[in-house]
């Protein structure tokens, strides 16, 4: 989260928390703090259940930008993808706006997820295809969704790394940046149809679902944009290689995840040969997002997993390191060519 953003909630917080608290008729004391990366989260009850609620700086998101991430997170739950879902506040809105001086914190809530959050020990075989169908059976779905209005319609991929990684990337670092508007410049090249492009999670690493009674619930859908279906499969890997007790360089590891992460999304969609060759790419498209925003926190309060992350990380960009050294045409079956 923007250092910005932190110090205007701090400033406000009791304000704001009143606000947020009356908009969904609790007291402010029935709010606990589960805590912050890109938005202030707090659990609540009411009548008996609980609840999560997000408090987003207008600096992070646009009310309609979180419209429309709620809007596509409750159709997805109609079409019975374990998801949380999106609850009306007092007056009967999905995102209520909390007015101050110069910007706006929107205020919304989900059900509370069950269950307790995926811990490493989970990853056998049927976890990481349960895994995998979930990705699949989003897919699925979201070939057929449109938004109800466009003034809701959510980002293209290319919108954010765009603004950001002129902003972010130090000058000095020209041969990064040049990397990165390349990668752009081989991904606009890409198809995009129906089958292949579309809203997407973008962001479903394992500490991004919660497993309860053995299903995946998949959580955080603040990233979720316009995309190619690749890409949103890449991402478990990426993230999985990047867990402490996984070898980065494992291509046994890497294999066999795929090959079971792919089992389970080629029960509800198909994925084609030649989008299984495009993983590499985007796995180093997400090296650079991360690379871009990292430089943007406060360097001397980067936490472990990003301090670890940035260990010769310019190098390894700079160099075209592939982020693991595999064939993914391997995975490919004649029902996906």
């Amino acid at each position: 989260m923007d250092k910005r953003s932190q110090q205007i909630f701090s400033e406000n917080s009791t304000f704001i928390l009143e606000q947020a608290a009356r908009r969904y008729g609790i007291a402010v004391s029935q709010f606990r703090r589960l805590g912050s990366f890109e938005s202030f989260v707090y659990e609540f009850e009411r009548g008996g259940r609980d609840f999560v609620m997000k408090l987003t700086h207008s600096l992070h998101r646009t009310v309609d930008a979180i419209r429309g991430e709620l809007d596509w997170t409750n159709y997805l739950a109609d079409g019975g993808v374990a998801v949380p879902r999106a609850i009306a506040s007092e007056r009967g809105r999905l995102v209520e706006v909390v007015t101050l001086p110069d910007s706006f914190f929107a205020v919304y809530a989900f059900e509370k997820a069950g269950g307790r959050p995926a811990r490493f020990e989970d990853w056998d075989d049927d976890f990481v295809r349960r895994w995998g169908r979930l990705l699949g059976q989003m897919h699925r779905l979201t070939r057929m969704y449109q938004p109800p209005d466009e003034a809701i319609r959510r980002h293209e991929w290319s919108d954010e790394i765009s603004r950001h990684v002129e902003k972010y990337v130090p000058v000095s670092q020209a041969a990064v940046i040049d990397k990165c508007h390349r990668l752009q410049e081989r991904l606009r090249q890409l198809p995009q149809d129906v089958d292949s492009y579309g809203l997407i999670h973008s962001d479903l690493h394992h500490s991004n679902f919660f497993v309860d009674d053995g299903e995946l619930i998949a959580l955080d859908f603040d990233d979720c944009h316009y995309d190619w279906f690749a890409n949103d499969i890449a991402m478990p890997l990426f993230y999985a290689l990047r867990d402490s007790q996984v070898d980065a360089d494992n291509k046994v590891f890497a294999t066999g995840f795929m090959r079971h992460l792919l089992e389970g999304y080629r029960q509800e969609n198909a994925i084609g040969g030649f989008w299984l060759e495009q993983i590499p790419v985007f796995l180093k498209l997400r090296e650079m997002e991360l690379y871009i925003i990292i430089h943007a926190e406060d360097a001397h309060n980067l936490n472990g997993w990003c301090r670890r992350f940035m260990e010769d990380r310019r190098d390894r960009i700079e160099n075209d390191v592939p982020i693991i050294d595999l064939d993914f045409t391997q995975f490919a079956d004649d029902a996906g060519h």
